[in-house]
């Protein structure tokens, strides 16, 4: 099988963890990765969208075997400033103030890494595009703006999923938000209160009365923003929250989004407040049989590392719905990562390796 360089590996993951890359704002990255393309001799484009880009490279390649796409995002949650890679004998981690990136640097130095390796091999491959998307982190903003008509390949390999390589993400959920936005009445809290109507009350009903965290295997419900009043003398005339449902089953999803309306209305009726609620979906889950082709292509590559498959459901979305629901079969792969969007963040130099050998052996399988 073909060589990776671990020390060239190692020296490009944390060259690209200690550029900082909120969402938005991946320029450093977006100019490390167009340097090493450019040495690499790979044509690239860089695509505006919104304050960033995407970036989009292409490798031709024997037109009788199907064409593939690589993909990860180069955004990271913070804390992402002044981050310093630790590396050990056999883990690299931030030194404990920040986030380290691997979510999702990793696949970033494991792709130019494969690159580099079917550069110097000169191993038959069909055609390889690699895309690197910005403002992931944030509601998969930067994918739900590219235009997937640029692509040609049949079959999407995004490598964003933790854990140990070899984990395969077969289902992700459907996610919509939902905004509550409860409008009372305004008084003098001291003077006058029975004159107001507390819309922080009402609104606490209703989150009060919701069902919340995993409500079932495939499903999940929370309330992650509240905000509401100007000054404790005043009963609050405005109140707002924002939550999510998550589910792998779509009729599900909208059975709890069903609920939230329903008990907005008793809540809203009993208290004498208005109510407005604004949906929007986020995502498109996706589920992938056992038995279909990208699968199949995973794990004769994995088996031929010596890596052992395995197959999960997940419930957090990725740039992987998106492709799934525009018509590119799209499957979710480990790159490596543990305990991400933390500080405790880290990941095994073995993984590292072994991610950017799954990407060579998918390009000499697919």
């Amino acid at each position: 099988m073909h060589q990776v360089n671990a020390r060239r590996l190692i020296k490009t993951f944390t060259d690209l963890a200690a550029i900082s890359s909120p969402s938005w704002k991946e320029e450093g990255v977006a100019r490390y990765i167009s340097a090493r393309l450019d040495e690499l001799g790979v044509k690239h484009e860089k695509l505006e969208c919104g304050d960033s880009c995407n970036l989009l490279a292409r490798v031709d390649g024997n037109p009788g075997k199907a064409p593939i796409l690589f993909s990860c995002h180069m955004d990271t949650v913070g804390p992402c400033d002044n981050v310093v890679p630790v590396v050990t004998g056999k883990k690299i981690t931030s030194d404990g103030t920040t986030v380290l990136g691997s979510d999702d640097k990793s696949a970033i130095a494991a792709f130019l890494e494969g690159l580099q390796v079917i550069r110097e091999t000169g191993m038959d491959h069909g055609r390889i595009e690699i895309l690197f998307s910005c403002a992931e982190e944030i509601g998969l903003k930067g994918i739900k703006l590219f235009d997937m008509s640029l692509l040609k390949c049949r079959y999407a390999f995004v490598f964003d999923s933790s854990g140990e390589v070899g984990r395969i993400i077969t289902a992700a959920p459907f996610q919509s938000t939902m905004e509550i936005f409860i409008t009372g009445k305004s008084a003098h809290a001291g003077i006058e209160p029975e004159r107001g109507i507390n819309a922080i009350k009402a609104l606490s009903e209703i989150i009060s009365r919701l069902p919340s965290g995993r409500l079932d295997e495939e499903t999940t419900m929370n309330v992650g923003i509240i905000t509401g009043g100007i000054a404790t003398n005043i009963v609050p005339e405005k109140a707002s929250c924002r939550l999510e449902v998550r589910s792998i089953d779509k009729k599900k999803m909208m059975k709890h989004e069903k609920k939230v309306r329903e008990t907005c209305r008793s809540v809203s009726k009993k208290t004498g407040t208005r109510c407005r609620i604004e949906r929007t979906l986020e995502y498109s889950g996706f589920s992938i049989d056992g038995g279909e082709d990208i699968i199949r292509i995973v794990t004769d590559s994995m088996r031929k590392l010596g890596m052992r498959p395995v197959l999960e459901k997940s419930g957090g979305g990725s740039d992987t719905n998106v492709f799934n629901r525009s018509g590119i079969r799209a499957i979710n792969l480990s790159s490596g990562m543990r305990n991400v969007h933390s500080t405790k963040e880290y990941i095994l130099i073995k993984d590292l390796v072994n991610c950017a050998r799954l990407v060579v052996s998918l390009a000499d399988t697919a």
